[in-house]
Order: structure tokens, then sequence, then C-alpha cells
């Protein structure tokens, strides 16, 4: 009798052990299949947003709601088995379906979130930048203003004058966009900027001059100075040089520089697309060359690297003027007065033919 109940028994504990082999072999299988098999192995990555301080069942939730994982829980547990639940990030990242549980929460704990792009165009005024990265939906214009206005921001960034204007580096970025936009926002994207035009400006250094106006805060004015207005009276690299030597040239025989972008810059955002006489013989204006001599009080734009590289190594010649030619971008260059009205006059021919 004791036989038989030994052998039920017997035959009871392997049927269980049976049963949990086989339970065990289904939960590892599936955990095989779910770490091993993407959601769908033919879909692109695409955005994906993760709300600050959601918690992990939030998020796998949504996850397997946008179809990046098939399971929700499955990967909550593989997120808790690894702990690395309290490490996955807020923001926006570039997630795939076609990718493994492990890839994904890699890319949510290790990865950065999702950066958009933004050009700033060579000679935009710091107003205009202000306004490009706000309709963006980068930070706020007046935030930015803040910031490259900021005197203890600007001394840590070693820039010597009143505003960061020449120094926000005309360039193609990779920024993330916040989703609550804070003064903080401005402060990193404006310090960005800064430090692209020191990056970007290294190699001339090679330039034993350029060392020195570094070390002069007035010197270095002038050069940006310079180079923001060749930015804004040429878009064409080949012509820089010349134009920074003709304004060299102006400058040492003490003429007056007559230059229309400085005057649209002093009137700030007030200019409405025409320059009027009015504006010309405007003495308040302290950025109007037509009527203070010498360089304006500060850069007008921020300038690409070939024009500030051009006020660096002006081109040595003797020309004095210039004027568009009414064809295409380039200009005509004149070393005396009668020969650059004759190229006034061309360029107004030229402008009707087109008109």
């Amino acid at each position: 009798m004791e036989t038989k109940r030994n052998s039920v028994l017997c035959k009871i504990f392997i049927s269980l052990f049976l049963i949990l082999l086989c339970i065990f072999a289904y939960l590892g299988f599936e955990a095989w299949r779910f770490l091993s098999i993407p959601a769908n192995k033919e879909a692109k990555a695409f955005p994906v947003e993760i709300i600050e301080k959601s918690s992990l069942r939030t998020i796998c939730a949504l996850l397997q709601q946008k179809g990046i994982i098939s399971d929700g829980l499955k990967f909550e547990l593989y997120t808790r088995i690894k702990k690395q639940g309290n490490k996955i990030q807020a923001g926006t990242f570039l997630l795939s379906p076609a990718w493994t549980p492990h890839k994904i929460l890699q890319e949510l704990t290790t990865g950065s979130s999702l950066l958009y792009k933004i050009t700033i165009r060579e000679g935009l005024p710091w107003w205009e930048v202000a306004k490009l990265l706000e309709n963006q939906g980068f930070c706020y214009a007046t935030d930015f203003k803040k910031a490259i206005f900021d005197k203890e921001f600007l001394h840590k960034k070693n820039i010597p004058f009143q505003n960061a204007e020449g120094y926000l580096y005309p360039d193609t970025y990779l920024l993330p966009k916040p989703k609550n936009i804070t003064e903080k926002d401005a402060y990193k994207i404006a310090s960005r900027l800064i430090d692209t035009f020191y990056l970007k400006t290294t190699t001339l250094k090679e330039n034993k001059n350029y060392i020195t106006i570094l070390n002069s805060p007035q010197k270095l004015n002038e050069l940006l100075t310079l180079a923001s207005i060749v930015e804004k009276e040429t878009r064409l690299e080949y012509e820089r040089p010349r134009v920074a030597g003709v304004y060299y040239n102006r400058l040492n025989k003490n003429m007056i520089l007559q230059a229309d972008p400085t005057v649209i810059y002093g009137l700030g955002q007030n200019y409405k697309g025409q320059l009027l006489t009015k504006h010309l013989q405007d003495k308040k204006n302290p950025y109007n060359t037509y009527q203070h001599l010498g360089l304006p009080p500060s850069p007008i734009c921020s300038p690409s690297f070939s024009a500030i590289k051009a006020a660096l190594e002006p081109e040595k010649h003797n020309y004095i003027f210039f004027v568009a030619t009414g064809i295409g971008a380039n200009h005509t260059f004149s070393t005396n007065l009668r020969d650059h009205n004759n190229a006034v006059r061309e360029y107004r021919k030229n402008l009707k033919k087109v008109n």
C-alpha cells in the first residue's frame, strides 16, 4: 500500500515538474522571441516624445501604442530586470519598430533626444536670429536678447562688447526643441553659437596679426565690424577681400565709408525695406556712415568666416569706390569718382534692361 502511494506521489511530482518545465520553456521562448524579434522589421524610425516625469508603465504603454514594441508589459519587466527604469530620459527620440527592445532601451537611456536642424544665414542681425529661433520653437526672442546682452555671460565668453553681435556664428545647427521653453534654453543656444564662432575661426590664429587683434578689444571690434560690413555688401566670396580693401583705403584717406548696410542696422527693427534720403541725412543714427567718419560703433551682423578672413587679409589695391553691376551679384570697382559715376550709370541702365 505504501509502495503504491509513493508511486502515485512520484507520478504527480514528475507531472508537476514537466508542467513547470513546459511553463519555463514557454516563458523562455516568449522572452527570447520578444527580445530577438522587432515589432516590425520593415518599419522606419520616427520621433517619439517621452514626457518628463512619466512613469515606466506609462512609457511602456506609449511605446506599445506607437508600435515601437510589441508588448508593453514585457518591456516593463525587461527594463526592471535590467534596472534601467529610472534612467530613461525625457525628450523626443528617433525610435524604430525595426529595433530590438535592447536597442530601444539603450537609446532611451543613453542616447540623445532628437535634434532639429536650423540654418542661421550669414548677415543676419541679432534680432533676426532671435526671431528665427523663436519661430522654429527653440527659445523665446526676448530671452535670447537678454542672453546676448548679459554682461556676466559676455564676460564668461570673452566678449568685451555690449552684446554678442558679430559672434553669433552663421551655420547649420542641430539643436533640441524643448517642450517647455525656459530662459536657460536661450542661454544654451547663444553659448552654442558663440562657441562655434571660436571653433570656426581657430585657423585664423595662423595669422600673427589676428593674435594681436584678439588681445585688443578695440582692434577686435574694428575687425568684426569691418567683416560684418563686407558680409552685407557682397555675397561673392572672391569679392570680399577686394571690398575690404576698398574700405581700408577709404579709412586711410579719412573718407566717409558711405555703407548703406550700416545705416539700415542703425534703424534696427524699424527699417521697412527702403532706405530714404532722410535716413542718410540722420546724424542721430550712430551707424550712419554717410554722416560719421570711421567705422560704426560695433558689428552690424555676425559675419561668415570668409568675410572675417577678408577683413583680416584685405586685397591691396587703389580702389575707393564700388557699385553693383546690375547683372548678377558682382560689382564694378573704381579708383576715381569719374569712373565710379560711369559705373553707376551702367548699373542703372542694366537695371532698366532687367525690369
